[in-house]
This record gives structure tokens, C-alpha cells and sequence, in this order.
């Protein structure tokens, strides 16, 4: 009823059969890693969302900052008559005020 295959037609088959699943493996894999939504798109994405969150807490700990001089400036009197002293050369009555200066470079 059923003959036998040649011992070539069978090799013949199997090797057919191991490149084609070879094929299917390596396009299959391909596909997941390399496309939109594949493992390279995914890790990229990871290290865009690390960036970002790295940058966001610098610049809340800038805010954190810039809301406590706020405060002492509203409420700390001695701490505004500091900031102004500092930004325009002020100084208290017995105070010797030094100023550097850049030297010109003309």
C-alpha cells in the first residue's frame, strides 16, 4: 500500500524542512526584535523614559530651591537685606565692601 521513500528524497525533505523552519525562526525573530513595537523599539524607549525622569527630578529639586528663596525673601528679613547687599555692593556701616573686577582684555 504505502511504498518507502528513497533514502534521498527523505534527507532532501528534512533538509528542506530544517531551512525552512530555519528561515521562519530567524525572520520570526527578526520582526520581534527590529520592528515599532520590537525589543530595540522597547529599549530605546526605556532609556528616552529614564532620561526624562532623571531631568524631571533636577529641575523639581531647582523648584524646591527657588520656593524656599521665595519664602525667605518674603519672610526673612535678613536674608532679603543679604540678596540685596550681595546683588548691588552694599554694605552695613563698618562693613569693608571688596569688589573684584575682570580685568579688561583689550
Amino acid at each position: 500500500m504505502y511504498r518507502r521513500k528513497p533514502p534521498e528524497e527523505s534527507k532532501r525533505a528534512r533538509v528542506l524542512t530544517a531551512l525552512l523552519l530555519t528561515a521562519v525562526f530567524l525572520v520570526s525573530g527578526a520582526i520581534l526584535l527590529f520592528n515599532r513595537s520590537g525589543f530595540m523599539a522597547i529599549t530605546e524607549i526605556q532609556e528616552d523614559v529614564h532620561s526624562i525622569k532623571a531631568e524631571n527630578e533636577l529641575i523639581s529639586n531647582e523648584i524646591d530651591s527657588l520656593n524656599l528663596v521665595i519664602h525667605l525673601l518674603e519672610n526673612d528679613s535678613l536674608y532679603m537685606e543679604k540678596r540685596v547687599r550681595e546683588i548691588l555692593g552694599w554694605g552695613r556701616q563698618g562693613e569693608t565692601v571688596i569688589r573684584f573686577m575682570e580685568p579688561d582684555t583689550e
